[in-house]
């Protein structure tokens, strides 16, 4: 078994791919756990996810660098923008179909409307039956895709303690519920707290092709996301007055 990243000469090295999903206790007699990240079939579960998904941008966009000081090290640097590993850019894939929501949401539209039903894999073949797979896309260039019922990051490098990246990732995007919550608990509508997330966030959602050889220049000149390319410029960023206030609330 080979924990150190790849790339090797003949050799596959690894990373590893973090499911990440958030967990949430119901406020109605009896209580229960929900699975914030599920796309959802009824209005409450759809409304839940998009303000997931807004809020979880915005965190990405506001501390891009403290989400890619999750997955620093030497061998990683290494391993990202190739090898089947997203680029040191940090972005957020909630697929196309999402996206193409929140853009609406953003523009003043409702958050319900998405399910994300589920689609039949053909073969075109009668030897092999069709099965049943998610809506969207698993984006293998992205660091932050949706896969169903999770976000998967991506960007972990073979080595690392999970404990690390959660922690940081588990941060940002409470920063931005306690953002999200103190606009719907000062008179403003959930669908508008929630729009008011996109409009910071907005730019860090990219469905694109991440190895793309214009997404860097994208990403930094249009975007105003971080390319971080390596531990030591990530590690400069992250002793920021923003990321210091971050940790202290």
């Amino acid at each position: 078994v080979l924990f150190h990243e790849k790339p090797f000469a003949g050799i596959n090295g690894n990373g590893k791919h973090n499911n990440w999903s958030v967990q949430g206790v119901l406020a109605s007699p009896g209580g229960g756990m929900l699975n914030l990240m599920k796309t959802g079939k009824d209005e409450m579960e759809q409304v839940r996810f998009m303000v997931l998904c807004a809020c979880l941008a915005r965190g990405i966009k506001l501390f891009g660098d403290v989400v890619r000081c999750a997955c620093i090290g030497a061998g990683n640097d290494h391993r990202l923008g190739a090898q089947e590993a997203p680029p040191a850019i940090m972005s957020l894939y909630p697929g196309i179909g999402v996206e193409a929501h929140l853009k609406q949401i953003l523009a003043g539209g409702e958050l319900a409307g998405y399910a994300g039903d589920k689609k039949a894999l053909k073969y075109g073949t009668s030897h092999c039956s069709e099965i049943e797979v998610n809506a969207e896309d698993r984006n293998r260039t992205a660091p932050f895709p949706h896969c169903g019922n999770r976000f998967e990051f991506r960007a972990v490098g073979g080595p690392q303690n999970m404990s690390h990246p959660n922690t940081l990732i588990n941060t940002v995007l409470a920063d931005s519920f306690a953002a999200w919550s103190d606009l719907v608990e000062g008179g403003m509508s959930v669908r508008d707290a929630t729009a008011a997330m996109l409009k910071e966030g907005m730019s860090a959602i990219f469905t694109g092709n991440g190895y793309g050889k214009d997404w860097p220049k994208v990403a930094v000149e249009e975007r105003g996301l971080l390319n971080l390319y390596n531990t030591v410029t990530a590690l400069d960023e992250f002793t920021a007055d923003k990321n210091k206030a971050l940790f202290s609330k």
